[in-house]
């Protein structure tokens, strides 16, 4: 009798696992057709319902709501698991998933009401937070079966860094929409001003890109965790924003460099060197070199909220990105010093806040 209560136990939590990673498909399908639609309306691509984007992005809030139902499930009939730690990530994904399925009706409302829209809208911003309380609660659901396991699973040391890359990607489009100038519809307005964006982006971003990474690195506490999560995160970036516009493919070099700082920031996190000054250091060496790649990371989306001031009479800025590559260049090499010092101060916040629960 002893013996089946284990198995029982150990069957439920595997069941969760396989509603987190349902929950997980779903969100980096939802957040990758989301931001390819977002390319798809730059490039002026006409505009229906059926587009191939619309259709990758509410495949993925479908799924997420299987991840939700398996999950609601699970929480119901298996009352011996409900005070598992785990169990909360099952919670956030349920309520994820209802504000993404609500997300879809409210926009199509919003439309009726008021015409074609900006990034910026209530209904975007309902899908996006949805999008990124799925991700949450996929990540602490894995995490914290991994560390029941004590770190010993090999599944969830791969699964978690996809997971944080996937959540680094979904942070970056949620700061976009209070940076990005691409949010002025029929009837609102809601551009923000540019210098406030300008701030906005070059300290949250770099800020809260370092946190992400910190966290990867300490979940999994090994060397090429947190570089996976920014290969994912760089992956879903040139997919659905290089990839799918061909005036830009000339620009695919230029992601080698916040690869490597990623891989080399990495590195120094993990490095058990004697030398004193990395170990005492390495937490803000990580987030300087990190952060300080931050404006490729957000290429080419965060390159629009920059050229407004370099473009004039009604010019929009997306149309000429790939034109102004020595304009680009320069922004780049503005943004590496405050990049790096807000990367910097993002580890040192990581560290000093949340050392305690790795």
């Amino acid at each position: 009798m002893k013996t089946s209560k284990i198995t029982l136990k150990f069957d439920s939590r595997i069941l969760f696992l396989f509603s987190f990673f349902i929950g997980l498909v779903g969100v980096s399908l939802s957040m990758w057709g989301a931001s390819w639609d977002i390319t798809s309306h730059l490039l002026r691509t006409p505009e229906t319902f059926f587009t191939p984007s619309h259709i990758v992005l509410y495949a993925g809030v479908g799924i997420s709501m299987v991840s939700a139902l398996i999950g609601l499930t699970l929480i119901l009939v298996k009352k011996e698991v409900r005070g598992k730690s785990f169990v909360f990530g099952t919670k956030l994904i349920i309520i994820g998933a209802l504000m993404q399925i609500t997300a879809g009706p409210g926009d199509f409302y919003w439309h009726e009401l008021f015409g074609i829209d900006g990034l910026l809208s209530p209904t975007h911003l309902t899908l996006a937070v949805g999008i990124i309380i799925t991700t949450i609660g996929s990540i602490v659901g894995f995490a914290r079966v991994y560390f029941e396991m004590n770190r010993e699973n090999n599944f969830l040391k791969m699964i978690l860094p996809i997971a944080f890359g996937i959540f680094w990607f979904s942070i970056m489009w949620l700061i976009f929409f209070f940076v990005l100038p691409i949010s002025e519809g029929d009837t609102h307005n809601f551009n923000p001003n540019p210098y406030v964006a300008i701030v906005l982006g070059v300290t949250l971003l770099p800020f809260s890109f370092s946190l992400i990474f910190w966290f990867t690195s300490k979940s999994v506490n090994r060397f090429g965790a947190a570089s996976a999560a920014a290969l994912v995160f760089l992956t879903m970036n040139i997919t659905a924003n290089i990839i799918t516009s061909e005036k830009l493919f000339f620009y695919l070099p230029w992601f080698a460099a916040p690869l490597v700082s990623a891989v080399l920031a990495d590195y120094i996190l993990n490095s058990k060197t004697k030398i004193e000054f990395l170990q005492i250091h390495s937490n803000k060496i990580s987030g300087f070199i990190l952060g300080s790649m931050f404006f490729m990371f957000c290429f080419p989306m965060l390159a629009m909220t920059f050229l407004d001031f370099y473009v004039f009479n009604d010019v929009f800025s997306y149309d000429v990105i790939h034109s102004s590559q020595n304009t680009i260049t320069s922004i780049w090499l503005m943004t590496i010093i405050p990049g790096a010092i807000f990367g910097m101060i993002g580890t040192i916040f990581a560290q000093k806040k949340f050392a305690h629960l790795m």
